[in-house]
């Protein structure tokens, strides 16, 4: 299984901005900035069937993360209940 939590965790700029526990709207579009700038890059470097299937990747990664989270809070709620 993909551990995305555990790819996240190593992420140096993860550390960082969880260096003093605070997640400031400066660091969420500084992170925004990069993961644009990375998603360029990829649109001027892959073939078009590529860039297709990292789009649909990433979709897909993102679909993952969110039912993992949404489980996480199902999970809590059933614990309060």
């Amino acid at each position: 299984m993909l551990c995305l939590d555990e790819l996240i965790i190593k992420q140096p700029t993860f550390i960082k901005i969880l260096e003093d526990g605070i997640v400031t709207e400066e660091e969420i579009e500084e992170q925004s900035a990069l993961t644009l700038s990375l998603l360029h890059r990829i649109e001027e470097t892959f073939e078009p069937k590529q860039l297709e299937v990292v789009e649909q990747l990433l979709a897909e990664m993102s679909v993952l993360y969110a039912i993992h989270q949404y489980k996480e809070i199902q999970d809590i709620n059933a614990l309060n209940n």
